[in-house]
């Protein structure tokens, strides 16, 4: 899979449905917490395409488990995701959605983009950043940074998505601070 062409094409669509989100495959992120996640991934895939959910231990998480989330792949064509784990920082945002399935927890209109996320994490094999608004009730204020990873199951399919999830408080509402947001997309990506 071209990841690049990927994410370009769930930018466009992400541009055409109003989602407020893009996949940012650079990893450029803001802060470094995202990068020792990526660090532990990298260094639990031992030269394989990705770790599985099992290689990867509660301890090895102990600096970010608080906002991690990770959601797992139940059915495919189409897909449908379960919650597995969700962080406590993070229960405060979506409730307690462990064990329940994505359809059932997040708003129909943005299901089609929390499942597209997830089929180009697995599909692509790699970590990608993504960016946008949080569309929760109440929490319309919050802007997102998100750090998926792949993780295969113990037959070393991809089937795990584990996010680690940072949210701030937006600066502006306005539709022009988001077309500023895109504006800073590198071109190829857009």
């Amino acid at each position: 899979m071209n990841v690049i062409a990927a994410a370009r094409a769930l930018n466009q669509k992400a541009v055409q449905r109003n989602w407020y989100h893009y996949c940012d495959p650079t990893l450029a992120f803001s802060d470094a917490s995202y990068h020792k996640l990526l660090s532990v991934w990298r260094d639990k895939a031992a030269g394989r395409a990705m770790p599985s959910r099992s290689q990867i231990s509660a301890r090895d998480l102990k600096d970010f488990l608080r906002n991690i989330l990770l959601f797992e792949r139940v059915a495919k064509d189409p897909s449908r995701y379960q919650w597995r784990l969700i962080g406590t920082g993070m229960t405060d945002l979506t409730g307690h959605v462990t064990r329940k399935m994505l359809e059932d927890t997040v708003p129909e209109e943005h299901l089609p983009r929390w499942i597209e996320c997830g089929d180009l994490v697995l599909e692509g094999g790699q970590p990608l950043r993504f960016l946008g608004r949080v569309h929760i009730s109440g929490r319309e204020y919050l802007d997102a940074e998100n750090l998926f990873i792949p993780l295969a199951n113990d037959n070393d399919e991809p089937s795990f998505v584990m996010g680690l999830c940072r949210y701030t408080p937006r600066t502006s509402d306005s539709m022009e601070s988001w077309e500023n947001e895109l504006a800073s997309i590198p071109g190829a990506l857009l």
